[in-house]
């Protein structure tokens, strides 16, 4: 059987079984009052970079979705290692400007460069090991939603939807949430979070099997990209399209009204007792499939 007839998820359950790994954005090692939160994201130049990606791009964009995972614990970024395989006839100004966008990604949300490795390879391929702190009272998880709670989302769903347009390269400005999680985490409220990398409903399906509830969520609720109205089917694509990078989490309801006059954040449905995932449309239900990005498929 070939990994392309299996999928990604399916691969990723086998390893998380077979080595008894929690479903988590991220690992955690506890470090006396503290956890250490650790995360490892690789991007390659043929799967993650559109045709003509600027260097700076592909740099910002190899630590940023590294901090996302880090921002949905509530973390702190504080380290990461940084792996390359870069071709030999690439420029050297090229590679500079790789390490720029790095660097200033750094400098915009936390962390520091310690260490890593670099070898020759056809493409590119950036891989970062990223470690972050969140004291344990604070730490946000994937499991633990309520039935009855609010679910929540920060910024806008919908932004992957650039690579059908003239901007392709706006998918690589990804901004890590990492003060809007340290507030969330900050408020101990928050009963569940994950980050929405592979896009929303693969997410809440994610939720789901994890919590054992499910989700009815209200689509005039959803704040979705400005690209994304203009496409047909616009909402119901960016449901189910990656690359948004927002944090979804759940809440009782009195928290999240709290938490709206501090950061951006919009209540987009609740946590029921019936397993699925459902969008409320005009007055309908209907099923919200679990679709998303997926690799090897």
């Amino acid at each position: 059987m070939k990994l392309s007839e299996i999928g990604e998820r399916k691969i990723v359950e086998s390893l998380l079984k077979r080595f008894s790994i929690p479903f988590d954005d991220c690992a955690f090692i506890e470090i006396n009052e503290h956890y250490l939160v650790l995360t490892t994201d690789m991007v390659y130049e043929k799967t993650h970079f559109p045709e003509n990606s600027k260097p700076y791009d592909m740099g910002w964009y190899s630590v940023a979705v590294n901090l996302s995972d880090i921002a949905s614990k509530g973390a702190e970024p504080v380290a990461m290692l940084v792996s390359f395989a870069m071709p030999r006839k690439m420029d050297k100004r090229f590679f500079d400007e790789i390490i720029d966008g790095m660097e200033d990604c750094i400098n915009n949300y936390g962390g520091k460069i310690i260490g890593g490795d670099t070898k020759e390879g056809d493409k590119i391929l950036i891989s970062i090991a990223a470690i972050g702190k969140v004291r344990k009272e604070e730490a946000m998880f994937r499991r633990g939603a309520k039935i009855g709670d609010s679910v929540y989302i920060t910024g806008k769903i919908g932004k992957g939807l650039f690579i059908f347009s003239n901007e392709k390269n706006k998918i690589l400005h990804v901004k890590p949430r990492i003060k809007e999680g340290r507030i969330l985490a900050k408020s101990k409220k928050v009963s569940c979070c994950m980050d929405i990398s592979d896009g929303l409903a693969s997410s809440l399906h994610q939720l789901m099997k994890i919590n054992n509830v499910g989700f009815e969520i209200y689509e005039k609720n959803l704040p979705v990209a400005d690209i994304a109205k203009k496409i047909n089917n616009g909402i119901k694509k960016a449901i189910y399209t990656g690359g948004d990078y927002e944090l979804l989490f759940t809440i009782p309801d009195k928290y999240g009204k709290i938490l709206e006059r501090k950061i951006d954040i919009k209540k987009i449905g609740k946590v029921i007792e019936e397993k699925g995932a459902y969008l409320i449309s005009k007055g309908k239900r209907r099923e919200i499939k679990n679709i998303g990005y997926e690799h090897f498929k």
